[in-house]
């Protein structure tokens, strides 16, 4: 009866603290400057994008939300079950399934990261592009 207490009084704190925690965190200057790069680089990506590629990163996102919902749901589960049989044992499964889905959450943030980054080119080695000959006139536009 404890253990539910404790975890009671937790996410009581947590309701009240983390919303201000997200919303300080939002009101940054780098938040609109992040904002604005993902929606340039959503309707870049809308432009490039073909039909199948479209359909395809739906349905994956659709499974992913499936599977976190089905996560979700199976930790709430067995917190129920656990907290009806006082049992440990069940608490060790909540507690794996909530590993779980945090393990989840950080994949796929970081895959988002990584989609988000920019892609450096690599210039030439020789110095053709950086230090043009000073004897030769190069027409850009004709």
């Amino acid at each position: 009866m404890e253990i539910v207490a404790f975890i009671l009084i937790a996410c009581i704190w947590a309701a009240f603290l983390l919303p201000s925690f997200f919303e300080s965190r939002r009101k940054a200057p780098l938040n609109t400057t992040r904002s604005f790069a993902k929606s340039t680089a959503l309707l870049a990506s809308v432009a490039t994008s073909t039909g199948p590629e479209i359909i395809a990163r739906r349905k994956a996102h659709e499974r992913r939300k499936r599977f976190l919902t089905a996560l979700s749901g199976a930790a709430i589960i067995s917190l129920g079950v656990a907290i009806l049989r006082s049992s440990v044992l069940w608490l060790g499964v909540t507690l794996i399934c909530d590993l779980t889905i945090a393990a989840f959450i950080a994949v796929m943030l970081d895959m988002r990261q990584q989609a988000e980054t920019p892609q450096v080119v690599a210039l030439p080695s020789d110095n053709a592009l950086l230090e043009p000959d000073r004897h030769t006139v190069r027409v850009v536009a004709g």
